[in-house]
């Protein structure tokens, strides 16, 4: 890397831009209050609270009983005893771990070392400060390969690449392993860079090669490469940068090199020279570099392998891995390849391998920043194509990494995170490379462009970044929404406080099951949450049914047992209490005699005394959707929820089998809930996605907030706010909890981005949207019963999310299915009373003019593609005719355009538009081929008409569509016709499977039916038109390839091939010879067939004369003798043993039987039997 004078500059910029990161990664980063929102997170600040660098001098005291000054950090040999280490997770309960010893180590270390308790908030600060050296390190290793300017700008826009700026907040392995994988990634590009050394010094001095700087920056690689491992073991890819590095920079350099160097040694040879001592010098010169690659490549590998044991030495038994360690890492791939049925894989059940690409793109990057890195990667990738072979290294990296993680099962943006400084880099590139324009003004307005670009990029990716970044700096929305229950859902018992601002509760826990019994008062203690004046005391359900009528009295004071005087305020309730409807009663409020001001943090007393009967009092019950996600409400503020506040058993169980139990269990938790809690997208946006496999709770799911039918549910609950649908099952959403990125622009004013559409992971983290539903007074049981009972479970369909992947229902979607049902009745389109259906005559002249006319349409097209045919492909216009005409009509029906006689109208007609353009330009041609070749296109229709009158006269001989002897699949086949002209779109539907597409190869039903719906003739008589039609096709077509094969070979032969078109046109004749060959290619193909018949008759013959008797095992001269007495019987009168049918059945099964049902069809048979789909 050249440095300036003003590469001071740069570095200053470059620590404004690490500040900037630091801002950005370490702001915000104890958000969530101390709760555990993160699986991952959670998991490892677990483990990582039971580790301990520290031991106990004396090993007689445990280390949690130890004195202070008997505290000492664990030995060396500790650490690297698996089996005691107190640093191994496996010594610590924790069985299964596959993340990597080192982050966890490190973490360990400096909390011990700070005595730190909040480990999680120090992992994430380590987590961030990772990052920060994976943008140092960017910085470094661009700035060296494309200067500075580059580097700054690289750096800057990986500051603000979101993903890394969510991963900093976050305790996880991820950014460890960028950190020393950018290390090493840089380690590599400098052995790019290192200059060619004499090639000639000798391999054995040792000294020499210790210190060269390639060696050196192998080990470097290899110890960078090892801790990245140990950080987190599927960045092993990441290997193959040290052979890449060497291998480019042989290709780059050392190959010059070594050329220069033999060349300097055979400039002045000596009288003793001989003629091979230059290739000798050659081959002891390469393989002396050869050897040493090789000692720089196995150092790395050793160098690699030893950091990994150093750092992650409990993967590891004394020398062997430990088997423990090798069985986690081959379950957890077996979870990650889908096979495993756990819940968290249903969310990439048949995931696109785009997917990656599209949540990288938009939120991970963001769409400015994410289309311009794309755009720099193609750019890099077409000048390494173009033979600018230094991107090679990082450029191949970043392909190879991105398409290894997109095919993956679980194609998550964040396992892509080795690459996003690396697409930062390709956009910073891109903005500062000149583009290879040969004008001067050109260059200046790229250049200009270009630096607007980049402005506007950075600009925008700032504002994403920004936006997002506040996520951090407001309430987490499940702690939020935690704080919003405590406040509206109400308690056992309830204090009620006016504030200045508006009304505040504050519930109190009471024993579950416990009551108030008469003689024996009941105290509950509490410290306000708030200021203000307490008016009130709710209790949020009592009954009493030991009596009709009894009387509550309370009284609030600041002491256990308050003298008349210390008495605060005093309260009275006479009521009967009664059930209801609701078993556990009415919500009664006891009001105050005098309202108590009071001061946030003070304690109070509340004496509750019963004069009779028995009082059970209870809170709200609340519903949870699992136990796989964190439940609400959180424990914040002091509050324990299902400490005695809220009913805390009834849970939805919504991953659970979708069976009658699972019904049952949703109608009796719905029917006891009084709100329902959905924390995450976790449950709807996995489970809904399976439809087939979860039909009940999809429609839970559908009918809970009432999303309109045919509607996505998904996108449904992403947009949801209060109000905006009315819920099916008794139940109205009532709070919506959402943290969306949002920035307030200066002038612009504030901007906010839903976010929810992106990976699941993306939100579900740190900002999930969070529903809360509470129970109306129109919820019936009894409906809702009758609602979610419309699911048919009889066709749940259980495959693990990997199989989903392959699996299909074959039934349209709802809006297809509606679209093809609205398409019009078989009586709209085709009537009887048209008059080419009233005169089939009619009908049959209307189709083979029409054929004709798409035929000459495009025969202009075929000109162009096959001009060195001396026909010009004439013959064969018809045939592709049909297929552009059925091609783009069918191609329309595919995207979304109606497949009516309306589209195909217009379809047909731009082909004839088109074909009268490409007819005018090549009109002059085209006057001379009329001229010089009309006998020709005369012939070949004559041909063309005589074929399909052959096959017509065949059909009106045979017009039925099917019998019940040998009558083939015409019943499907005519079906399926049918379907695809009835069909407005594609797939078409499924005449035998109500609801359904059709699962089979019916692209040749489009190519022949799109002209029928064109022309409204009746299926089952066009049907009879098609078949002489496919049959003079594959004639002429046949004839075609016959008369070519020939017809050049036959024209004069001239020196100047320049005039090789104008001998084409000025000597074509009807040659003999070419007639008699295509003429032979038409019958061979169409009407010979296999001469299976011959067969036939022949062993026919054989079983007349061997009156009846087995022929298999007789010799051939046994046959022949049986076949002659057979002709001499047939001349007595005796009838060959065939079946009406075995004269065309036969030839198509000349092989024997030998179980696989092999078939010998050949046109004719086919054309014969006329089954349309073959």
């Amino acid at each position: 890397m050249n440095r300036d004078k003003h590469s001071w500059v740069y570095d200053v910029l470059f620590l404004l831009v690490l500040l900037l990161a630091g801002y950005l990664r370490l702001t915000g980063v104890n958000w969530g209050e101390g709760q555990h929102q993160h699986p991952d997170e959670n998991f490892l600040t677990g483990v990582l609270g039971s580790l301990r660098a520290h031991e106990c001098a004396d090993e007689s005291i445990t280390y949690e009983a130890c004195p202070p000054d008997q505290v000492k950090w664990i030995g060396i040999g500790d650490y690297f005893d698996s089996s005691t280490s107190p640093l191994n997770p496996y010594n610590r309960g924790y069985t299964f771990f596959v993340y990597g010893n080192l982050p966890m180590t490190m973490v360990r270390v400096a909390a011990d070392a700070m005595d730190q308790v909040d480990v999680k908030t120090l992992g994430r600060q380590f987590s961030a400060l990772a990052d920060l050296f994976t943008i140092l390190f960017l910085y470094l290793l661009v700035s060296r390969m494309y200067g500075q300017k580059v580097g700054l700008l690289a750096s800057l826009f990986s500051a603000l690449t979101v993903m890394q700026i969510q991963q900093s907040h976050f305790f996880t392995t991820d950014l460890f392993v960028n950190a020393f994988a950018f290390l090493a990634i840089y380690f590599a590009v400098m052995i790019l860079d290192v200059r060619p050394s004499n090639y000639q010094s000798p391999i054995t001095d040792y000294a020499s090669l210790l210190k060269h700087p390639l060696f050196l920056l192998s080990l470097g690689f290899g110890i960078a490469f090892g801790m990245a491992m140990a950080s987190k073991v599927n960045i092993y890819p990441l290997a193959i940068l040290l052979p890449g590095a060497f291998a480019l920079r042989y290709f780059m350099a050392d190959r010059h090199a070594l050329t220069v160097s033999v060349e300097s040694q055979t400039e002045e040879p000596n009288e003793e020279t001989t003629d091979h001592q230059p290739s000798a010098i050659h081959r002891s010169s390469s393989n002396e570099y050869w050897l040493r690659i090789l000692v720089f490549l196995v150092a790395g590998g050793l160098a690699a392998f030893i950091s990994f044991r150093i750092f992650q030495p409990y993967a590891f038994d004394g020398i062997l891995p430990s088997q423990l360690w090798i069985a986690n890492i081959q379950e957890q791939r077996l979870q990650a390849k889908g096979d495993a049925d756990l819940p968290w894989n249903l969310q990439w059940a048949r995931r696109s391998h785009l997917y990656s690409f599209e949540n990288l793109t938009t939120w991970g990057l963001g769409l400015p920043l994410g289309i311009l890195a794309w755009i720099g990667f193609l750019y890099m990738g077409w000048r390494i194509l173009k033979g600018e072979w230094r991107h090679a290294l990082l450029w191949g990296w970043t392909a190879a990494y991105f398409l290894w993680q997109s095919l993956q099962f679980n194609p998550t943006m964040r396992y892509q995170l080795p690459i996003y400084p690396l697409l930062a880099m390709m956009a910073a590139w891109f903005a500062f490379e000149q583009l290879p324009f040969a004008n001067n003004r050109l260059r200046n307005t790229a250049k200009i462009a270009r630096s607007v670009l980049a402005i506007v990029v950075i600009a925008l990716t700032a504002v994403w970044a920004f936006a997002f970044h506040s996520i951090y700096l407001r309430d987490e929305p499940r702690i939020a929404a935690s704080r919003w229950i405590f406040q509206n859902v109400p308690g056992p018992i309830n204090i009620e406080y006016r504030t200045n601002a508006s009304t505040y509760s504050q519930p109190l826990p009471f024993p579950s099951g416990g009551y108030i019994q008469a003689g024996q008062p009941y105290d509950a203690t509490f410290i306000t949450q708030t200021d203000g004046v307490i008016e009130g005391i709710t209790l949020g359900h009592a009954t009493n049914t030991l009596v009709s009528s009894s009387t509550l009295n309370l009284v609030l004071s600041k002491t256990p047992d308050p003298a008349p005087e210390q008495i605060l305020a005093t309260a009275s309730l006479t009521a009967d209490f009664p059930i209801n409807n609701d078993l556990r009663g009415n919500s009664y409020t006891l009001e105050l005699d005098k309202p108590v001001t009071v001061t946030k943090g003070e304690q109070y007393y509340l004496h509750f005394e019963l004069n009779a009967g028995s009082l059970i009092i209870s809170g709200a019950s609340v519903a949870n959707e699992t136990d796989y996600d964190y439940g609400l409400p959180f424990r914040v503020d002091g509050y324990d929820a299902f400490g005695g506040i809220y009913r805390g058993d009834l849970n939805l169980q919504v991953y659970w089998d979708d069976n009658e139990e699972k019904l049952n269990r949703f109608v009796s938790t719905l029917d006891q809930a009084d709100y329902i809690f959905i924390p995450t997208n976790h449950q709807y946006a996995q489970i809904t996605r399976l439809p087939e496999r979860y039909p009940l709770t999809t429609l839970y799911y559908r009918e809970l907030m009432g999303c309109p039918i045919g509607s996505d549910i998904i996108s449904c609950y992403h947009e949801a706010r209060p109000g905006d649908h009315q819920g099916r099952l008794g139940f109205d959403l009532v709070a919506v909890f959402e943290t969306f990125p949002k920035l307030d622009i200066p002038l612009l004013g504030p901007i906010e981005i839903n976010d929810q559409y992106a990976e699941e992971a993306f939100t579900f983290y740190d900002h999930p949207k969070v529903f809360i539903f509470q129970k109306n007074a129109d919820f019936d049981r009894d409906q809702v019963r009758s609602t979610l009972s419309a699911v048919d479970l009889t066709k749940v369909v259980r495959l693990t999310p990997r199989q989903f992947s392959d699996y299909s229902n074959l039934l349209l979607p709802a809006d297809k299915l509606a679209s093809q049902r609205a398409g019009g009745t078989w009586s709209d389109l085709f009537d009887y009373e048209w008059l080419q259906n009233k005169y089939p005559g009619v009908g049959l002249i209307v189709w083979y003019i029409f054929i004709f006319i798409l035929g000459l349409a495009v025969y202009p097209v075929i000109r162009l593609a096959m001009p060195g045919l001396a026909d010009k492909g004439y013959p064969l216009s018809r045939a592709l005719g049909l297929v552009i005409f059925g091609y783009f009509s069918w191609l329309g029906g595919s995207i979304g355009i109606p497949y009516t006689r309306m589209t195909i109208a217009v379809v047909f007609f731009l082909i004839l538009l088109f074909g009268a353009v490409l007819a005018y330009h090549q009109r002059d041609e085209l006057r001379e081929e009329w001229k010089t070749k009309r006998k020709y296109f005369l012939m070949v229709e004559g041909l063309f008409l005589a074929f399909f009158l052959i096959d017509l006269f065949i059909r009106l001989g045979n017009p039925d569509m099917w019998h019940p002897a040998k009558g083939g699949e015409r019943p499907m086949d005519f079906s399926y016709f049918n379907a695809i002209l009835k069909s407005t779109s594609f797939p078409p539907y499924d005449p035998w499977f109500a609801g359904g597409y059709i699962n089979y190869y019916y692209y040749g039903f489009v190519l022949v039916g799109t002209p029928v719906k064109l022309l409204g003739i009746v299926p089952s008589i066009a049907y009879n038109f098609i078949l002489p039609t496919l049959f003079a096709i594959v004639g002429v077509s046949a004839f075609s390839i016959g008369w070519n094969l020939l017809a050049n070979n036959q024209l004069p032969i001239t020196e100047d091939s320049s005039s090789l078109q104008q001998t084409h046109d000025a000597a074509f004749t009807i040659q003999p010879l070419s007639l008699l060959s295509g003429l032979a290619a038409s019958c061979l193909t169409i009407l010979l067939g296999n001469l299976g018949t011959i067969q036939l008759i022949y062993q026919r013959l054989q079983q007349l004369g061997a009156l009846g008797g087995p022929i298999t095992d007789a010799s051939i001269f046994q046959r022949w003798a049986w076949a002659v007495q057979g002709l001499l019987l047939t001349f007595k009168g005796n009838a060959l043993p065939i079946g009406p049918g075995d004269w065309y059945w036969f030839p198509s099964r000349v092989v024997p039987p030998t179980g696989g049902n092999e078939i010998t069809e050949f046109p004719l048979f086919t054309l014969l039997y006329s089954d349309l789909h073959a």
